[in-house]
């Protein structure tokens, strides 16, 4: 009997054994960290002030896969990850899932919990799921994980794990979503931070797996597959305050807050890690950390300098910040790989991981290709990558080697979003090089002339102080001695005027009847005279007054006229210049921004303050705003942040900025290839120009010929998209105020 357990315990022993090149080696523990909506420029190592110091950690003492993708928003990036299928294949190409829609991850589909499970692996998921739950064979305990915590839906309120969804007007302000297994879960976790309850979940697995294997006698245990899901960094901006007391105040408190946001959850990725050394299972597990899409500019994300934001098929809206970290397994460690990466790769890369025999990719019907040797020899096994494709309109991205191209029928927000330095980007575009040049040179005269006047001063010293004194004392002088002569002049004038009106008076006296009255006679002929002379004096000032002030009204509607015209020269001339700027931005837009987005440039072209954006952090004066203001409690909020500089919603990011309902109908006559060519193309090499700003569409012809018979191939080959609308039969308020399975049924294919 004892013999025969001690053939069992080796058999179970060897099963958690793999034949590799090396010798056995354990099948690895694996830990997939997945964060929501971490921007490229929300880590340490490509923005220094991002504090994600553990995270940077692991990928110095790992592989950094600077070329990794995932897709553009939730829902896709998430069923393109546990099938390793493109959405496009199996009808997840469009949006995130809403709340009330009828559908799910197809059952027809093998999960990578599911395959794990046969290689004789525990399988656990923390965090969001966003696959659909409307039936309960589309949730995740259904779906091949062994135990689940988290919420069903795409985002809800990080402490509460509620979210609004009123519909009438009894309905409670929120309702709840969030599960033990198949269980409401409230008891221990309704007011906790969600990062921190994720954080306590992985370590308590971590906790139970070393616990299995100290009550074996060969310390034996089944590996385990770890996905955390984390809620951080999704919206809404909450941020626990004590994490906010630790980032730098500046004058965006969105941005802050995400930062508390990206801190928080890199503190509970180390704590994890330290649970791993501190229970002896580091050595033995591989630890994966990416995200679900590009940073969301609506609520302080960051993609710069990529282009675009999560919802576009940009640089900045698919490219994932990514980590492979196993000291004790890679072969190579503090590497920087720019080698092509799809998350459809994660589910073959993983099942070769743990020990898949064969290929899985061939076996399974997967899109993604394994890179387990690829990561650990550092080499190049994908070539091809499509980023995402829609038939109806026609969209979509697709890349060959280093070159990519997009096309589509509307490229809304598809800019270059510097979150952090907004004031400067509107000074960037207000640049004028010339006037630049001009007042940097006037300045340094001034400067100069100052300098010269400044020190021919002071080598004059003293001396010249004292003799500008005299020269003030005689000045003060002879102006004393003039006003004295000039008392004197007029003293002596009023003297002889004083005499002569004495002798005349003496003379009249002696002057006869006659005379005086013959004086009388012509005195008054001289008045009547004066009186003439003075009225045709004052007739012709009169007249000339007029004269002078028709002159100056004419000359002052002249210079009216001129200034008017130098204003009109002048405005036309900053025009002038403002369109050549602007025109600079736009050519490397596809097609021409829209109306609004024009007109939002030319007003940031003409004032850079943006005062209307204070209120929600974006202040080109930085003027502090106080953390106060968003503080209730241990809780940091901004919950309905007002549009951005950008104008860019959270509800625009979700719909991927779709306009369907408006797009124009198509000619049922044409094929593909006519339809294809409709639309607005263009082409980038990605490795030489990441930011994508030249299009090479008619520069390589030959390339770009090769990359549009690719894109047309796929297209044919998109399946239907599986986006219902949603279903009010599935209202919480239908289920004691809880989002619940039970109210759709599941799809098979």
């Amino acid at each position: 009997m004892a013999t025969m357990q001690m053939l069992v315990s080796v058999s179970v022993c060897m099963h958690f054994f793999i034949a590799s090149a090396d010798g056995l080696r354990k099948q690895p523990n694996i830990v997939f960290i997945m964060a929501d909506d971490l921007g490229w420029n929300d880590v340490s190592w490509n923005n220094k002030d991002m504090p994600t110091s553990n995270l940077e950690q692991l990928a110095k003492e790992g592989v950094r896969l600077d070329q990794a993708y995932s897709q553009q928003v939730c829902t896709p990036s998430r069923a393109a990850l546990l099938t390793g299928k493109y959405p496009f294949h199996i009808g997840r190409q469009k949006r995130a899932l809403k709340p009330l829609q009828p559908t799910g991850l197809k059952l027809n589909l093998t999960t990578l919990p599911q395959e794990l499970k046969k290689l004789g692996y525990n399988t656990h998921i923390v965090g969001k799921w966003h696959l659909g739950y409307c039936a309960w064979e589309y949730t995740p305990t259904r779906r091949g994980f062994d135990t689940f915590l988290g919420f069903y839906l795409g985002s809800e309120n990080h402490f509460s794990h509620d979210r609004d969804y009123k519909t009438k007007p009894e309905d409670p302000p929120a309702f709840y979503d969030f599960r033990e297994n198949e269980a409401v879960a409230r008891q221990d976790y309704q007011g906790v931070y969600s990062t921190t309850v994720f954080k306590r979940r992985s370590k308590d697995i971590i906790a139970n797996v070393a616990e299995e294997r100290a009550l074996n006698v060969y310390e034996n245990y089944k590996p385990f597959f770890l996905y955390l899901s984390f809620q951080a960094t999704h919206a809404p901006l909450q941020a626990r305050a004590e994490m906010l007391a630790k980032i730098p105040q500046t004058g965006n408190p969105a941005r802050d807050i995400y930062k508390a946001m990206v801190l928080d959850m890199d503190l509970a990725i180390a704590d994890i890690v330290r649970t791993l050394k501190d229970k002896d299972l580091y050595n033995d597990t591989i630890i994966v950390f990416t995200s679900d899409n590009g940073g969301a500019i609506s609520h302080g994300g960051s993609n710069y300098p990529l282009r675009g934001t999560k919802g576009t098929l940009f640089e900045g809206g698919t490219r994932a910040t990514t980590v492979v970290h196993a000291p004790q397994i890679l072969k190579q460690k503090n590497i920087v790989s720019n080698n092509l990466v799809h998350i459809t790769d994660w589910m073959p890369t993983i099942l070769s991981m743990a020990g898949y025999k064969g290929n899985p990719s061939k076996d399974l019907g997967l899109d993604g290709i394994d890179q387990w040797g690829a990561i650990n020899n550092n080499e190049n096994v994908r070539d091809e990558m499509v980023y995402n494709l829609k038939a109806d309109p026609i969209s979509g991205a697709i890349r060959i080697g280093p070159h990519k191209i997009i096309f589509g029928k509307r490229f809304d927000k598809q800019g270059w979003y510097d979150i952090d330095n907004t004031a400067l980007q509107c000074e960037a575009f207000k640049k004028d090089k010339k006037q630049k040049r001009r007042s940097m040179k006037k300045e340094s005269e001034d400067v100069r002339k100052r300098q010269e006047k400044k020190m021919k001063f002071h080598g004059k010293g003293s001396g010249k102080k004292r003799k500008n004194n005299i020269k003030e004392i005689n000045n003060t002088e002879k102006k004393k001695r003039k006003e004295r002569n000039n008392a004197d002049y007029q003293s002596e004038r009023i003297a002889r005027k004083q005499t002569k009106n004495v002798k005349q008076i003496e003379k009249k006296g002696e002057k006869t009847k006659e005379e005086k009255k013959t004086l009388k006679m012509d005195k008054q002929k001289k008045t009547k005279s004066k009186g003439d002379n003075r009225r045709r004096s004052n007739q012709k000032k009169t007249k000339q007054k007029k004269l002078n002030k028709r002159n100056r009204l004419l000359q002052k509607e002249k210079e009216i006229y001129k200034q008017k015209r130098r204003l009109e020269k002048q405005n036309g001339q900053i025009e002038k210049k403002k369109t050549k700027r602007l025109y600079k931005l736009w050519k490397d837009w596809i097609p021409l921004p829209n109306s609004e987005t024009q007109d939002i440039m030319r007003l940031r072209l003409d004032d850079c303050n943006w005062e209307e954006f204070v209120e929600s952090g974006h202040s080109a004066s930085l003027n502090l705003i106080p953390r106060s203001d968003l503080q209730i409690g241990d809780i940091v909020q901004l919950i309905n942040p007002m549009l951005n500089p950008y104008n860019i919603s959270a509800e625009d990011e979700d719909s991927e900025f779709d306009r369907s309902a408006i797009s124009e109908v198509e000619d049922g006559n044409l094929n593909m290839e006519n339809l294809f060519d409709k639309v607005d193309i263009a082409m980038y090499n990605i490795l030489e120009d990441p930011s994508e700003k030249k299009d090479l569409r008619f520069e390589l012809p030959e390339i770009f010929a090769k990359l549009r018979s690719r894109a047309i191939f796929h297209l044919k080959n998109v399946v239907p998209e599986d986006f219902p609308p949603q279903d009010f039969s599935g209202h919480p308020s239908n289920f004691q105020g809880y989002f619940s399975p039970g109210w759709c049924e599941p799809k098979y294919s």
